[in-house]
């Protein structure tokens, strides 16, 4: 009935080799760019929690290969990431919105980074190598997966998953008190019901989740926006609550969060199925049994008794 693409933009810091000779920023700079702008550890965590819990009878069944060896109740998954740092190009542009850099999401090249330093000016020949061989195979493959779910579920979710700092590393963000979970939602694509299911799941779990902040919205390609079929929500996660951000290592209740997440794409994947069949039986609703049919049935009966 449904399915899910569990789309990580910002979970990679590689820098090749030939952009990394052409950044006009130091490596210390750098190492801090990719560290306030990418999280690999999440990546990490969101694969571990797309497997089901299964019981360890073997080691054959600690993990599932493929959606026929998954529980009834799972829902289809499909992982896409962006396998470069934004420092190379920024997929979606959502941190160059961030940065104040566009108005509306689209692929680019960031000209500023977090740290407010010129980045390099490519040439257009250079910008056009750089999508070419970063940003548009990523945005291919979220297409390639929105195209095989959507021809074999009703109804596909985007799940745009991201991280944020537990303190702001933008100099005109004030200093506020942060949620643990942020949503974000688009007034066309994302089904306030899901919003709300997602609120819930979090509170119940003791997690502080708003809406739209710190990150407002969900973005997602245009070639999938125009799609009525497909929904997208946005999942931005504090970072302590997996990660000690003094030392860049992994908490104990990293394993916990993977746990939450498992749960919570489950619930997803049944809310999205109770959706999809409440708007089935709205387009087809049973037909109520014929009257003449009746009659004639009662008229056997009748006869049978008066024989």
């Amino acid at each position: 009935m449904a399915g899910l693409i569990l789309n990580v933009p910002y979970g990679s810091p590689f820098l090749p080799r030939a952009v990394q000779k052409r950044l006009t920023i130091t490596e210390e700079e750098t190492r801090w760019e990719n560290w306030r702008l990418t999280d690999p550890f999440l990546l990490e965590l969101v694969k571990q929690a797309m497997e089901p819990a299964l019981p360890t009878v073997s080691p054959s069944l600690r993990r599932v290969d493929s959606d026929s060896d998954r529980p009834s109740h799972w829902p289809s998954f499909r992982l896409v990431s962006y396998s470069f740092s934004p420092l190379v190009a920024d997929p979606l542009g959502t941190l160059a919105k961030e940065l104040g850099q566009l108005d509306k999401p689209g692929p680019c090249i960031l000209t500023k980074g977090s740290l407010e330093k010129d980045l390099p000016n490519w040439t257009p020949a250079e910008r056009e190598f750089i999508f070419s061989h970063c940003a548009r195979p990523y945005l291919e493959q979220l297409s390639q997966a929105a195209t095989e779910l959507l021809a074999a579920e009703s109804m596909v979710l985007l799940l745009n998953i991201r991280f944020f700092a537990t303190k702001s590393w933008r100099r005109d963000h004030k200093e506020l008190p942060k949620p643990q979970i942020n949503l974000g939602f688009d007034d066309q694509l994302t089904p306030m019901g899901l919003v709300h299911l997602a609120g819930h799941v979090f509170r119940r779990f003791g997690l502080w989740a708003e809406m739209d902040y710190p990150l407002v919205g969900v973005d997602a390609p245009a070639a999938l926006a125009q799609h009525p079929r497909l929904k997208a929500l946005g999942l931005a996660i504090r970072r302590d609550l997996y990660l000690d951000e003094a030392t860049a290592k992994l908490k104990t209740s990293a394993e916990s969060l993977v746990r939450l997440l498992r749960t919570f794409f489950g619930l997803l994947g049944q809310e999205l199925d109770r959706v999809v069949q409440a708007r089935v039986r709205r387009a087809y609703p049973p037909k109520p049994p014929s009257s003449v049919i009746k009659a004639n049935k009662t008229g056997q009966i009748v006869g049978k008794k008066s024989q």
